[in-house]
């Protein structure tokens, strides 16, 4: 799996498939767990982005838990593509939060999933993950695990 890209390359046939990356693709990764590397192996043709909202709760792990510095925890990303939030995001995640809120079923803890859901929602692609439990219960999100 390509771990993103800043140039703007494009071919004329096909593009590459595109999936938003969960914190815990993220936190695996540094930790070099086998099951997310065999998964990167086996989808090295496409695009894994990271939204600004997964980079930020990585950085308040390292952070609190090492006083890392921001270029720290960049380096940490291994290569990923961190991707701005855009209003389009956060639009589909209100749209989430709103539908969780009206099943009874919204909890604070769920906050950061739901913007990376709104993410991956806006731009009609899977998050890859190993909380596959949290992202299943939002309507219209396509959830991929390791």
């Amino acid at each position: 799996m390509k771990r993103g890209t800043s140039s703007h390359h494009r071919t004329t046939r096909t593009r590459t498939p595109m999936k938003v990356a969960d914190t815990t693709v993220l936190i695996d990764h540094a930790r070099g767990d086998p099951a997310l590397e065999t998964y990167l192996d086996d989808h090295a043709d496409e695009t894994l982005v990271v939204p600004t909202i997964a980079f930020h709760e990585l950085a308040v792990g390292e952070v609190l838990t090492r006083e890392e510095s921001k270029e720290a925890v960049l380096a940490n990303l291994g290569g990923f593509d961190v991707r701005p939030f855009t209003s389009d995001h956060a639009y589909e995640s209100a749209t989430i939060e709103s539908d969780l809120r009206q099943r009874g079923a919204y909890d604070t803890s769920l906050s950061d999933d739901i913007l990376i859901a709104g993410v991956a929602r806006s731009l009609s692609v899977p998050v890859v993950t190993r909380n596959t439990d949290r992202f299943e219960s939002f309507k219209g999100v396509t959830v991929e695990s390791y």
